[in-house]
């Protein structure tokens, strides 16, 4: 199974049928109509994935503002106080984003070059020692992905989330040195090995952390990000106690069934350090976005067509654009889609063991829908594609 301890990117399909974008007024219209998607996946579907709680932002365009609406409560205990839009969750794979944009700036800076191999930064790691930086970010390694590794599956299942795991101790499970372990890829193939190593990478030619990296580069009001967190470990009380539980669905982890329901927003994160660790709420993560893909002060115009180039998830090979026959890239720690529907844009669902966040970006209509789900769906239905595409439709009424 792609992916199990999910800190990765799901692909959907998007079909909605929208015509061009209106400006739209942030006025009680628009929350109205997104307050009716939020509470009808409370009342119809949260059960079936064991969530209790929804939160949308909806970051308008031509400088309209941001409309945020929340339903359910933070847990699924008697009188659990009801989410909010302040309300923390985890954000996983968006995560890549903050590791992929530090190596791009220290790219610029002439620190390191997105073509030096892992065998001039890690050659501990002699088998990979071929490998660029750069088709670590994109998904071309061919290095497979610790999470798909029996040992650290049946590890978690019999001892729980408590486990620290250093960043090399989860590259051991998909070294070819490691007993067990999967077999190289080729093409395309999504591995949050290769952001753990990327995250390596930036430790040792900086001599310093991930988490002060994306702290005094990203992080506070520059971007938006006042309240977005890192920790490759356990969260501080006072972060926790901001976020919705988060509950863990054994559905199609045939070693972890023990923890099915269990909440794990205090769980040592270190698992998905690099590659999944981050924590904020879906406001902050359209500020990111938005950051993202138009900032001149985060990316210079070299570093954001880095960003943005992609390879076709279907071949591996670079793609000039995405078109219906090959509609979907991955490009460094961002994913894009082209939809007869919705035009180009790009879309990452960052999922951990208890959460999912999902936000797409229409450039043509410069707007971003971000939403986040307190619960995992590795193995059942998922359906924050069709509660995303719902909020696009009615911001598009408007």
């Amino acid at each position: 199974m792609a992916n199990r301890i999910a800190a990765g990117s799901a692909v959907f399909t998007l079909t909605a049928a929208l015509s061009g974008l209106a400006p739209a007024r942030v006025d009680g219209v628009l929350a109205t109509k997104l307050q009716t998607i939020a509470d009808a996946y409370i009342a119809d579907t949260a059960a079936g994935e064991q969530a209790t709680a929804i939160s949308i932002s909806v970051s308008l365009p031509e400088g309209g503002g941001t409309v945020n609406v929340t339903a359910g409560a933070v847990s699924n205990e008697a009188g659990a106080a009801a989410v909010t839009p302040d309300t923390l969750f985890q954000i996983g794979s968006i995560t890549k984003s903050f590791t992929s944009v530090t190596l791009l700036q220290l790219q610029s800076e002439g620190v390191l070059d997105l073509d030096d191999t892992l065998g001039e930064w890690l050659p501990e790691y002699p088998a990979w020692k071929d490998v660029t930086l750069r088709r670590l970010l994109n998904m071309t390694s061919g290095i497979p992905s610790y999470d798909n590794v029996d040992a650290m599956i049946g590890d978690i299942g019999r001892n729980g989330l408590s486990r620290h795991f250093s960043p090399a101790v989860l590259v051991g499970f998909a070294d070819p040195a490691y007993p067990g372990a999967p077999d190289p890829t080729t093409g395309y193939s999504y591995s949050n090995t290769n952001y753990i190593l990327a995250g390596m990478v930036i430790e040792k030619a900086t001599g310093r952390g991930v988490q002060e990296h994306f702290e005094q580069r990203l992080f506070g009001p520059r971007y938006g990000l006042t309240n977005t967190y890192y920790r490759a470990g356990i969260y501080p009380r006072e972060i926790t106690e901001r976020m919705a539980s988060g509950y863990f669905v054994a559905e199609g982890y045939d070693g972890m069934k023990a923890l099915d329901g269990a909440d794990v927003k205090g769980e040592d994160m270190s698992w998905g350090g690099a590659a999944g660790a981050g924590v904020s709420r879906p406001e902050e993560v359209n500020n990111w976005v938005r950051a993202l893909f138009t900032s001149a002060d985060l990316l210079d115009a070299d570093a954001r067509a880095e960003l943005t180039r992609v390879v076709s998830m279907r071949t591996g090979q670079a793609v000039a654009r995405l078109t219906a026959d090959d509609p979907h890239g991955f490009g460094l720690g961002i994913s894009g889609f082209a939809s007869p529907a919705l035009g180009s844009g790009w879309q990452y669902e960052g999922e951990s063991m208890g959460f999912r966040t999902l936000y797409i970006y229409l450039p043509e209509k410069d707007l971003v829908v971000t939403l986040a789900l307190n619960s995992g769906a590795e193995g059942v239905a998922d359906h924050a594609g069709k509660v995303a595409l719902a909020v696009i439709e009615a911001a598009e009424a408007q």
